[in-house]
C-alpha cells in the first residue's frame, strides 16, 4: 500500500509541477473569498478552546459541553485522538491481532478499525479492510461507515490501479470494482447512511471537506438518486443485523453539542428528503464563522 500511496503522491507532485510549468506569465488571479457574505457581526471561532469560550460566555458550561460532545461522537465509533490532535490510543495500537480479534468479536470499535487499518496498510488486503469496518458498523460505528466511504472512493480511482503492481492488490481492485452497484453510488450511500444514522451532527466532515459534492459530481442523476435508496437499504439491513446480534437498533440521542455546516439539509443530493434518526430541531442553535473560513453552525442540546 505504501508503494501505491508514494507512486499516487509522485503523481500528483509531477502534475502540479507540469501545471506551474506550463503557466502563463501574467500572475494568476487569487481566489475570492466568500469572508465578505458573511455577517461579520457572527463570531469567528477557530479552535476547540475558543469555542467552549464562546459557549461559557453565552452561560453554558464550555468546556462540559465538549467533553460530552467528544464521548457523544466516540460512543459512535470517532477516535477520541482525531478530536484532540493526537494518534489513537497507545495500548490499541500495542497490541497484537490475535488480541485486536478478540476484542473486536466482543464489541470493541477501537480494535475493529486498528485492524482494518492493519489490513489496508501491513497485510495489503483492502477487502479485508472493508470486512473489519463492515463489522464495527454492526457494531454501531458510525465512523466505519463513513471510512468505508472513503476506502471505496480512495480504491475505485482508475489512477491507483496504474501505481499497483502486486498481484494481490490488482485482483483487490478489480473486484472492488466490478462489483454492483458500482463503487462512487455504495460510497455515497454509505455516506448518507452515516447521516441518516447519526444525524447532522456527524455530517461535518463529508459536507465541510466537500466529500458529497464531489462524490455527486462523479455520478449522473440517477446515479445519485439510486445512491439515496441504497443509504436506506444500508440503514435497514445493519438495523437487522443489530436486532440479530442483540444490540439496541440506534439511538436518537441528540449530542449535547454539535457542530454542522450552515443548513446541512440543504446540502443532501436526494430528492427525495432524508430522515435523520437524530434531530437537532430542541437544540440551540450559534451561527459562527469556522476557520475554513466557512459559515457553521453550533447546537446546544438538552440532555
Amino acid at each position: 500500500m505504501a508503494t501505491a500511496l508514494l507512486g499516487v503522491l509522485l503523481w500528483v507532485v509531477i502534475s502540479i509541477v507540469v501545471n506551474i510549468a506550463n503557466a502563463p506569465d501574467e500572475p494568476l488571479p487569487l481566489p475570492k473569498t466568500s469572508v465578505a457574505e458573511f455577517d461579520q457581526a457572527l463570531p469567528r471561532i477557530n479552535t476547540h478552546e475558543d469555542m467552549a469560550v464562546f459557549l461559557t460566555e453565552q452561560g453554558y458550561a464550555g468546556a462540559a459541553l465538549m467533553r460530552g460532545y467528544w464521548a457523544w461522537m466516540a460512543q459512535r465509533g470517532y477516535p477520541q485522538g482525531s478530536f484532540e490532535g493526537r494518534s489513537p490510543d497507545q495500548q490499541i495500537e500495542d497490541e497484537d491481532d490475535a488480541e485486536l480479534i478478540l476484542m473486536a468479536g466482543a464489541g470493541d470499535l477501537d480494535a475493529a478499525h486498528m485492524l482494518a487499518e492493519r489490513s489496508l496498510h501491513q497485510h495489503r488486503d483492502p477487502l479485508g479492510a472493508i470486512e473489519w469496518y463492515d463489522q464495527a458498523i454492526v457494531n454501531g460505528s458510525i465512523f466505519a461507515m463513513l471510512r468505508v466511504a472513503d476506502l471505496i472512493t480512495t480504491l475505485s480511482d482508475p489512477a491507483l490501479n496504474e501505481f499497483v503492481a502486486e498481484p494481490e492488490w490488482k485482483a483487490a481492485l478489480e473486484q472492488l470494482n466490478n462489483e454492483l452497484p458500482p463503487p462512487l453510488e455504495r460510497a455515497l450511500a454509505w455516506t448518507l447512511a452515516a447521516i441518516i444514522v447519526g444525524g447532522y451532527p456527524v455530517s461535518l466532515g463529508p459536507l465541510e471537506t466537500g466529500q458529497i459534492e464531489l462524490l455527486v459530481e462523479q455520478l449522473d442523476k440517477a446515479g445519485v438518486e439510486r445512491a439515496c435508496e441504497l443509504a436506506q437499504t444500508y440503514v435497514l439491513d445493519t438495523a437487522a443485523q443489530r436486532r440479530v446480534k442483540g444490540g439496541a437498533i440506534f439511538s436518537a440521542q441528540p449530542p449535547p453539542l454539535a457542530f454542522t455546516v450552515a443548513n446541512p439539509a440543504a446540502r443532501i443530493p436526494c430528492s427525495t428528503p432524508i430522515m435523520p434518526l437524530v434531530s437537532l430541531d430542541n437544540c440551540a442553535r450559534y451561527d459562527y464563522i469556522g476557520p475554513r473560513p466557512s459559515l457553521m453552525s453550533a447546537w446546544v442540546c438538552p440532555y
